[in-house]
């Protein structure tokens, strides 16, 4: 969980610090119970939040709310955790994993988004709970069109079981006129939640000091007309005038004046207080540990009763381990800008810097951190969030997390660009990827990191590979290598660990070595990843190291997956991530190349299940739909598994490049051949072909494995003779023309031949080379 449990939390009413409302509160909770959807509108300080908070509390047995308060720059990754998180407290059975939901909605697009709405509501109508309401507080925070998107398909699709409320100072970023039409939509604006003549004076009695007089009438019309029933307004002149003419304060309000009034409340409360408040106005809630941690005063509990008893705009946030304030936005800008008039940027750069150390909440410790302007170490905060988002499918957040930094500095760090690199290889974008990762990889060169340079110089040289450019990415492979024989690379203090920098330069051995066509190395590098996974045990390096079905069809690759699957099944543990679907996969495929179809089959069942639970995630079900058509292509299901190859190649994300999408055209192609399809492989070899020439570093030995699809071509179009031509042409260069296992393919389709000649000797010969195989070699790849 990388956010304060405060935001799930309610602000709470204590000692009578909220005034009471009856007929307000009424309509609005009579709303909550028969509505589907519930807007509350209004400028800063009118009261809305709350007016929400009584609300709920009247809410009758079997009744309850989860509550979920934004922050500026929240965006719809951030609104769902939270959300997931407050509704807990209900029990929701979920059909799929939370974490799940989240990711799907992440990282889904519109249709991901659809679904993780679908989900979420499923759940929700079959809660216990006889009615429930869900509250989005301050709304005008989001800044995410997804998020926009999100809520309105919510909108759209919850049940009447729910109520779905959104308080805000602006309007919504989306339509509510079809709900308003349909009679299940309730406002309360502005005009609603000002304050009548009559609440002006209950509002008075409730702050005014034992004995004071009460309002005249003169006094209560002129503090109405100034501040136009504005709330905020109402208790700054009213707390600001206890022991004063409180007609006067009445005639110097209005919200221009705002800074004016918090400076009279102030200079009306102890010196030391005013102090403890001007100070801790840079933190987003105010607790014992964190206010002594950043003041260093030992009265601080006793100070935040005080705050409290005088009703100084702090709200109470319930279910806190210990006492939480939360000051009102406005009390907290006006204390802010107090602080910087009074002690200086400096002082204020410190007080921002200490407050981040002392905030669990990871994202607002790195918005602490930019305010503070210490980018460096805002920086390295976004380095460790980044791989958490990253199993969340947060990408988008991560990327926004990252606006928020100056552009120079985001460009001059290189942890910045460490972490753009990852989101943007997450995302399929290997071209851009590749340009984040060398930058950082200079900048780290610069500053002395060796770890560092050598962590990005290996997945840079990954990017360059799944594009294609195995030529580019060869001297970063051997760089990597010589490092590795040296023992290298060491480690700066506080910079990148060298286990980044060990597993990042053999992972680009690996990659290099299938994207080359060089085979027969995939299984020497992965026997090399596979120890260093296991003595890290860190879920980010399993989570890099995902044997693609390219790399399961490798000699000497069948034992190692096994091993693989356990290890990423342990790293997960408990946690509901798509490794788990992954190593289920990756045992489909050990069995299905040890020949045992009904065990692939068995693995490939669960690998459903276990997605159905954790979610849809693209490499998953892109493995998946490869296992599956391979499978029916050798049970001679061979529409099924042409049709699987065609979904596979619909389904390629087009940010992959040119050279993912030959990488799907040639197992079509494979699939087409072994399902006797001339059509489809004539098709799909032709825009496999067509493809070729544009390939920037196209090597021959990477266009090896396209002469055996030629020659079943042949052989299916009755061009016998020309087919055997082509497949001895490729098996001349074996280990390059053996993707996917075509080689052995071949073997069997030549001795084939050769007995349909008359020709059992010539067979054999063709034969020897896999019966004299060891069991590590896949044994399903005949037709």
């Amino acid at each position: 969980m990388s956010f304060a449990l405060s935001k799930i939390q309610p602000p709470g009413p204590r000692r009578g610090t909220l005034l009471a409302r009856p007929a307000l509160e009424r309509r609005l909770l009579d709303a909550l119970l028969d509505r589907r959807v519930v807007f509350v509108q209004a400028p800063a300080g009118y009261g809305k939040t709350a007016l929400l908070v009584r609300a709920l509390a009247q809410l009758p047995a079997g009744r309850g709310a989860a509550w979920v308060s934004l922050d500026p720059g929240d965006d719809l990754h951030r609104l769902l955790e939270c959300l997931l998180a407050a509704l807990e407290a209900f029990d929701p059975p979920w059909r799929v994993a939370p974490e799940a939901i989240l990711a799907t909605a992440a990282q889904g697009g519109p249709r991901g988004r659809q679904q993780a709405v679908d989900d979420l509501v499923n759940a929700l109508e079959a809660c216990e709970l006889a009615h429930g309401a869900i509250v989005i507080d301050d709304l005008h925070h989001l800044g995410d069109d997804d998020a926009d998107h999100f809520l309105l398909r919510l909108v759209e699709r919850l049940g009447r079981r729910w109520t779905l409320v959104l308080a805000s100072r602006h309007e919504p970023p989306f339509s509510l006129a079809r709900i308003a039409a349909a009679g299940e939509l309730a406002e309360l604006r502005q005009a609603d939640l000002q304050f009548t003549p009559d609440e002006i004076r209950t509002l008075f009695a409730q702050v005014a000091e034992p004995g004071a007089p009460a309002l005249d009438e003169a006094t209560v019309a002129a503090l109405h007309a100034r501040t136009g029933g504005w709330a905020a307004g109402l208790r700054l002149a009213l707390n600001g005038a206890r022991g004063t003419a409180v007609a006067a304060a009445g005639s110097a309000i209005d919200r221009q004046a705002f800074d004016y009034l918090a400076e009279e409340v102030l200079a009306r409360i102890p010196a030391d207080l005013r102090e403890f408040l001007v100070t801790t106005s840079v933190l987003h809630e105010l607790d014992e540990a964190r206010c002594r941690a950043l003041t260093g005063d030992p009265r601080a509990a006793a100070w935040l009763d005080e705050i409290e008893r005088r009703g100084l705009f702090a709200t109470f946030v319930e279910g806190q381990p210990t006492p939480t304030l939360r000051l009102h936005d406005l009390f907290r800008d006006a204390l802010l800008h107090r602080l910087r008039v009074e002690r200086g940027a400096d002082a204020v750069t410190q007080l921002l810097e200490r407050a981040a150390a002392s905030e669990p909440d990871a994202v607002r410790r790195l918005a602490l951190l930019l305010r503070a302007g210490r980018h460096d170490a805002a920086a390295v905060q976004l380095r460790t969030l980044g791989w958490e988002l990253l199993f969340q499918g947060g990408v988008p957040t991560l990327l926004r997390l990252v606006e928020q930094f100056p552009a120079a500095a985001a460009e001059g760090s290189a942890e910045v660009q460490g972490v753009l690199g990852l989101a943007r290889w997450h995302q399929w974008e290997a071209r851009v990827a590749e340009r984040h990762f060398a930058r950082a990889e200079a900048l780290y060169a610069q500053r002395g990191d060796a770890a560092g340079h050598a962590a990005m110089r290996g997945y840079r040289a990954v990017t360059l590979a799944l594009q294609g450019r195995v030529q580019s990415a060869r001297p970063l492979v051997e760089a990597g290598l010589a490092m590795l024989e040296r023992g290298g690379p060491a480690a700066l203090p506080g910079g990148v660990p060298a286990a980044d920098a060990r597993v990042a330069a053999l992972l680009a051995a690996w990659w290099g070595a299938v994207e080359s066509g060089r085979f027969d190395a995939v299984a020497p590098h992965f026997a090399r990843l596979l120890p260093m996974l296991e003595a890290e045990q860190r879920l980010e390096y399993w989570w890099l190291v995902i044997p693609s079905p390219r790399m399961a069809a490798c000699r000497g690759m069948v034992p190692l997956l096994g091993r693989w699957a356990d290890g990423a099944a342990a790293a997960t543990g408990e946690q509901p991530l798509p490794l788990h679907t992954l190593a289920l996969l990756a045992r489909g495929w050990q069995a299905l190349w040890q020949g045992r179809l009904q065990e692939a089959a068995v693995q490939l069942r669960r690998a459903d299940a276990e997605a159905s639970w954790t979610g849809a995630h693209v490499i998953a079900r892109t493995h998946a739909l490869a296992l599956r058509a391979l499978m029916q292509a050798l049970r001679g299901e061979r529409g099924a598994a042409v049709a699987l190859a065609r979904e596979r190649i619909d389904g390629f994300p087009g940010t992959y490049g040119d050279w993912g999408l030959w990488q799907m055209l040639h197992f079509a192609c494979r699939i087409a051949a072994l399902a006797g399809d001339a059509e489809a492989l004539r098709g799909w070899l032709q825009r496999l072909q067509a493809i070729t020439p544009t390939l920037p570093e196209m090597t021959p030995e990477q266009d090896a494995p396209t002469l055996g699809l030629r020659g079943t071509l042949d052989w299916l179009d009755g061009r016998h003779d020309e087919a055997e031509r082509h497949w001895q042409a490729a098996l001349a260069d074996e280990e390059h023309a053996d993707l996917f296992g075509q080689a052995r393919e071949l073997r069997v389709r030549l001795a084939a031949a050769a007995l349909r000649r008359g020709a059992p000797a010539e067979a054999l010969a063709w034969l020897q080379p896999l019966l004299a195989t060891s069991g590590d070699a896949p044994a399903a790849a005949a037709p």
